[in-house]
């Protein structure tokens, strides 16, 4: 596969404008329409925060006769069950038909199915309902983030998708401080109705300005658009001017990669894994995948409840102010992680994020253990405090990474189907979390933690060797990370002056993208 070479002799650096800043006009009216997709996030924060929620609800518990163990593993992990059916059709979809198109479907079928969930007569309506939304929110989640890659502007590239995943936290505050509210309305079910119907607002409102919203224009220029796409390259990231430098090099980027690229425009299956350079990066985001999912995170995310009984902080009125209140210092802590992914690299921030989550999981293994021979106030609070770090390290690097970093090693040519896979992954993940984590709970306590800790240590091991860094370069020049080495190929050429001159070029280009991000 060629490598593709800077138009003219240019890099990104060279045409990005300097006065064009993340207030100026055109980019403001861009990410505002990106905001739109962003807020898809939402939906999945709000869902694993109100199922957190629900279990603290005695309404809930007696309503639908108390479901713990395998059964309540059930109602979580049946969401997960609807991405693996339809990972492959939604990818194939949105590559098909577009992005824009699969995130209105998705925000329909979610408004339809809260208001089912929200009028559950019995569970099996209420996993019914569950099976749907998760289908729904796939749609959302597996277009939303590659549109936003895709348009965002190259400066802000990075911290536009980053910010997809921070509004998970945002739905988990929502839904969060909505059930601590309603935790108070007892002898009710309107105390879980009310949380549940509330799930169809974000997408009700995200289905309705996406109409504002415009096409990706890469996809259009896959599909034979390319006027179509120049023209909102021209409205977004020239700020209107036909001539603007940054546009013609951009145009000219994605005519080198689909000229240069057999599978560009196929957009086949086969294309994630048909070269060696095809199968490293497809074995890369299938491990992100599942490490994101099963490295303890969603422990505190679908059963902080089971791990505040352990500690015997037992009260639903307690139990749902702490679920409320971890979700906003994540959020905090997620947003500032996805506005330093330029400066300090994708690198820093995925080996400290595991680095800082591997350290309080295992202060807070032993205080657990602790806490079960002496049983004092000053031990759970201990734990609990641990947990608070724990899980804002992982929104420090994991949340705004998940998406982001697969998004820009993937090519166009797999990228929607990559990260389609990835939330495939995802969802089969969940679901081993959903059905095993309660079960093992309920046998041996804390003692489960120290499998997180395993995973965590290989995990960080496999970061410091095998995860490149990605700061500082285009899209279309991203894949070049994993081609053949750029350096030997030219140094056949015995043109040494042209390799010395390639990586002076390349290593400043990184550098005043980076700075003129910051």
């Amino acid at each position: 596969m060629a490598r593709h070479a800077a138009p003219t002799g240019r890099t990104l650096a060279d045409v990005l404008p300097p006065n064009v800043t993340f207030w100026s006009p055109h980019i403001v009216q861009l990410n505002l329409r990106l905001f739109v997709m962003l807020i898809g996030g939402i939906c999945m924060g709000f869902d694993s925060a109100m199922m957190n929620g629900l279990q603290d609800l005695e309404t809930w518990r007696d309503y639908f006769h108390d479901p713990r163990s395998w059964l309540l593993g059930v109602v979580n992990a049946v969401l997960n069950v609807a991405p693996i059916v339809g990972g492959m059709p939604v990818a194939w979809l949105s590559d098909r038909y577009g992005r824009l198109l699969c995130v209105r479907l998705g925000c329909l079928l979610l408004v339809f199915a809260s208001a089912l969930q929200a009028g559950s007569r019995n569970l099996g309506m209420f996993v019914a309902a569950r099976f749907l939304i998760g289908f729904g929110i796939e749609l959302c989640v597996v277009s939303g983030p590659v549109l936003v890659s895709e348009l965002a502007y190259p400066a802000y590239r990075s911290q536009m998708t980053s910010l997809f995943l921070c509004f998970f936290y945002v739905g988990s505050i929502i839904a969060s401080w909505t059930i601590f509210g309603t935790s108070q309305m007892a002898n009710t079910s309107w105390s879980w109705r009310i949380p549940s119907l509330l799930q169809a607002f974000v997408p009700l409102v995200q289905g309705c300005l996406s109409f504002l919203v415009v096409e990706s224009p890469r996809w259009l220029y896959s599909k034979g658009r390319q006027d179509e796409a120049r023209d909102i390259l021209v409205r977004f990231h020239g700020g209107g001017d036909p001539d603007s430098p940054l546009v013609d090099y951009e145009m000219e980027q994605i005519r080198e990669y689909f000229e240069s690229d057999s599978e560009a425009k196929k957009l086949k299956w086969t294309g994630l894994w048909k070269t060696v350079a095809d199968r490293k990066r497809l074995l890369l985001v299938i491990y992100i995948a599942f490490m994101t999912q099963v490295c303890g995170s969603a422990l505190i995310s679908y059963y902080l409840t089971l791990v505040l009984n352990t500690i015997g902080i037992t009260t639903t009125t307690t139990q749902t102010l702490i679920n409320a209140i971890l979700s906003i210092v994540c959020c905090l802590v997620a947003v500032i992680g996805a506005f330093l992914v330029d400066r300090l690299g994708r690198r820093f921030l995925w080996l400290s994020a595991v680095s800082g989550m591997l350290i309080t999981f295992a202060i807070w293994t032993a205080l657990s253990a602790q806490f079960e021979k002496h049983n004092t106030d000053t031990l759970a609070r201990g734990v609990l405090a641990f947990v608070f770090l724990f899980q804002a390290s992982y929104s420090f690097g994991i949340t705004p990474l998940s998406f982001t970093y697969a998004a820009e090693i993937l090519p166009f040519h797999a990228r929607q189907k990559g990260i389609g896979l990835i939330y495939m992954c995802n969802s089969i993940a969940l679901i081993y979390n959903n059905m095993v984590n309660p079960v093992a709970m309920d046998a041996i306590g804390w003692k489960y933690y120290f499998v997180f800790i395993g995973l965590l240590v290989q995990w960080l091991i496999v970061i410091y060797y095998f995860f490149p860094e990605t700061k500082g370069q285009g899209l279309e020049e991203l894949q070049n990370l994993f081609e053949p080495d750029t350096i030997q190929n030219l140094a056949k050429t015995d043109d040494l002056e042209a390799i010395s001159r390639e990586e002076v070029d390349r290593k400043q280009a990184m550098t005043a993208v980076t700075e003129h991000a910051e």
